[in-house]
C-alpha cells in the first residue's frame, strides 16, 4: 500500500512534460487493483465502461451487502484532482448501510483524463445523464467531491432524476477560490485584467509567478491540462464557468452542504455565501467539520469516516425516514477491515469517540 501511495503522490506532482506522468498513474492503478484483488475478482466492485463522446467513462458499481427490494441509489463523482482508486476504503461504508453505489470518473478525472484524454466540462449534466441512462437509474442521490460541489448541483438543475444533492466540500466560485490564495492585491489585479481581457499581461504575470513559485507552476499547469487550455489566460477565463453564483436558485432538490473550518483551499466564507443562495431547495442541511473532530481539512480529510457517516445518515433520513444512527451503531454494521482498510477503520475508532452534542 505504501508503494501505491508513493506512485500516486509522484503522479500528482510530476510535470506534464515528464514521460513518467502516465506511467506513474498506470503503476498506481495496477497496485490498487492488486491490493483489492478480492473485491474485483468477486465482483464486489464491478467495472463498466460507459460510452461517452468518442471514448468512455469508467464506472464502479457496488451493491449493498444485503440487497433489498427497495433500492437506495447513490451516484458519486470526483472533482479536479482525485481519482476513483483513492476512494476504495469508503466503499464498505456504503455497502454496509444498504446503499447501491455508482462511483464514476467524469471528464477531466482519472481514467477518463489519463487514458481517454477527455477534458473537464462545466456542463456536468451531460456525463451525469449518460450514467443515469446507461444504468436506468431513478430517484438518485448525487454526491460531488471537492470541485464536484459545483459539478453535482449544476447537473441536478438539468437532471430531475437526481432527487438529493450532496456537495462534499464547497465550490461556490472556482475562480474566486483559486485567486483567494494568491493575496488580495494579486486577486484584484487579475480580476481587473480578466475583465478587460488583458491576455498578454495575465500570461506575463503567470509566467513570472511560475518561475519563482513551484506550487504556482504546478497548479497552473495542472489546471491547463485538466481543462484543456493552452495558456494561463485561457485557463483563468475557463474557471469563470465553474460558478454557482448565478444558478444556485435553480437547484430544487434536498441539499447537504459540507465544509471544514481550516480548508487550505476553499475560504469558509464560501460556505455561507452558497448557503444563502440556495433559496429554492426542497430542504437544506449544512455541516461544518472542525479541528476538534480532526476533520478540519479540505473535504474533511483527517477523519473521512466521520464525514462519510454524516453523509450516510443524511441519505437515510431523506430516503428511509429513519433517525440518525449513532456512530457506534454504524461502526458495528461495518464488516471487518482488511488490507489497507485497517488504517481507515482505526481512524474511525480513534477519532469518533465524541459525544453527539460535540459533533453538531
Amino acid at each position: 500500500m505504501h508503494a501505491a501511495a508513493y506512485y500516486r503522490a509522484a503522479n500528482f506532482y510530476i510535470s506534464l512534460d515528464d514521460a513518467d506522468k502516465n506511467t506513474t498513474y498506470d503503476q498506481y492503478v495496477d497496485l490498487i487493483h492488486e491490493i483489492y484483488k478480492h473485491e474485483f475478482e468477486t465482483s464486489i466492485i464491478k467495472e463498466f465502461h460507459v460510452p461517452y463522446e468518442n471514448a468512455y467513462l469508467p464506472v464502479w458499481q457496488v451493491y449493498p451487502v444485503e440487497k433489498k427490494a427497495e433500492r437506495n441509489v447513490v451516484v458519486m463523482h470526483l472533482g479536479f484532482d482525485a481519482i476513483k482508486e483513492e476512494l476504495i476504503p469508503i466503499i464498505d461504508f456504503f455497502r454496509a448501510a444498504g446503499l447501491e453505489l455508482y462511483l464514476f470518473e467524469g471528464p477531466g478525472q482519472g481514467e477518463a483524463l489519463f487514458r481517454n484524454n477527455i477534458r473537464m466540462t462545466h456542463e456536468y449534466e451531460k456525463p451525469v445523464k449518460v450514467i443515469l441512462d446507461f444504468f436506468n437509474l431513478e430517484d438518485v442521490t448525487l454526491i460531488g467531491l471537492s470541485l464536484g460541489s459545483y459539478l453535482a448541483p449544476r447537473a441536478a438543475i438539468y437532471e430531475q432524476r437526481v432527487k438529493r444533492v450532496i456537495a462534499w466540500g464547497v465550490m461556490y466560485d472556482f475562480l474566486d477560490t483559486v485567486l483567494s490564495r494568491r493575496g488580495k492585491f494579486l486577486e484584484i489585479l487579475l480580476k481587473i485584467l480578466l475583465w478587460i481581457k488583458a491576455e498578454a499581461a495575465i500570461n506575463f504575470i503567470a509566467d513570472m509567478k511560475m518561475k519563482k513559485d513551484s506550487y504556482a507552476r504546478w497548479g497552473i499547469e495542472h489546471g491547463m491540462y485538466v481543462l484543456g487550455t493552452k495558456t494561463p489566460y485561457a485557463y483563468l477565463q475557463k474557471l469563470k464557468l465553474y460558478s454557482m453564483k448565478r444558478i444556485s436558485h435553480l437547484v430544487k432538490q434536498d441539499f447537504l452542504l459540507i465544509t471544514s473550518t481550516h480548508d487550505h483551499f476553499v475560504p469558509l466564507s464560501h460556505f455561507y455565501k452558497q448557503s444563502q443562495k440556495l433559496k429554492n431547495v426542497r430542504s437544506f442541511t449544512g455541516r461544518i467539520f472542525t479541528r476538534h473532530e480532526h476533520a478540519e481539512n479540505h473535504v474533511g480529510f483527517g477523519n473521512v469516516p466521520l464525514v462519510v457517516n454524516e453523509i450516510i445518515n443524511w441519505i437515510k433520513m431523506h430516503t428511509c425516514g429513519v433517525q440518525k444512527d449513532t456512530l457506534s451503531d454504524l461502526q458495528n454494521q461495518l464488516p471487518e477491515a482488511t488490507n489497507s482498510e485497517t488504517k481507515m477503520e482505526s481512524i474511525f475508532r480513534n477519532k469518533t469517540g465524541l459525544h453527539q452534542e460535540e459533533l453538531h
